[in-house]
């Protein structure tokens, strides 16, 4: 008798763990959800202003020797001002089409899912507008990353092959 009710105690802790792991989980997603909606109106300002920043000074900057390598370092940070934004907006668009299960379906996809999922969900509801949007913030993401990693390799080069010149 002892055994069975020590079985029943562990099954209910069991049980109250788990739907307190699943309460935890929608409180974090719905104040995560809440936070990007403050959040994001803020993030959009700051993601355009990077972007001409980045379009009127940062890439030309690129272009001389001395500075390549500030300037790849300075693309590669604001890539992370443009996947915040896209992260947020697809959270969001994500949870206002599709809801809840879907968001969490995205999050364990190496929290990137709700990204491709966002698309997804705007593309099956035909607002291709908006789909357009976020593959285009998604090129510029990845697109800033990879010039700024070039950048900065290619500053790299130049500066070693300045070095091993003045040796010989």
């Amino acid at each position: 008798m002892y055994d069975k009710l020590k079985s029943i105690g562990w099954t209910i802790i069991g049980t109250g763990i788990v739907l307190a792991m699943i309460m935890l989980t929608i409180f974090f997603i719905k104040g995560g959800v809440w936070l990007a909606s403050k959040v994001l109106p803020w993030l959009q300002v700051i993601m355009w202003l990077v972007f001409t920043l980045d379009i009127l000074i940062i890439l030309p900057l690129g272009i001389f020797k001395k500075t390549k390598g500030a300037s790849g370092i300075a693309l590669f940070l604001s890539s992370f001002v443009y996947g915040l934004t896209l992260w947020l907006w697809g959270l969001l668009l994500t949870y206002m089409i599709w809801g809840i299960v879907p968001v969490i379906i995205g999050l364990f996809i190496m929290g990137v899912g709700v990204v491709p999922i966002a698309m997804l969900a705007v593309a099956i509801e035909g607002d291709w507008a908006i789909f357009w949007q976020l593959i285009l913030l998604l090129v510029i993401t990845v697109g800033s990353r990879a010039l700024g990693y070039y950048f900065t390799r290619r500053a790299d080069e130049l500066a070693y092959q300045s070095r091993f010149e003045e040796v010989q």
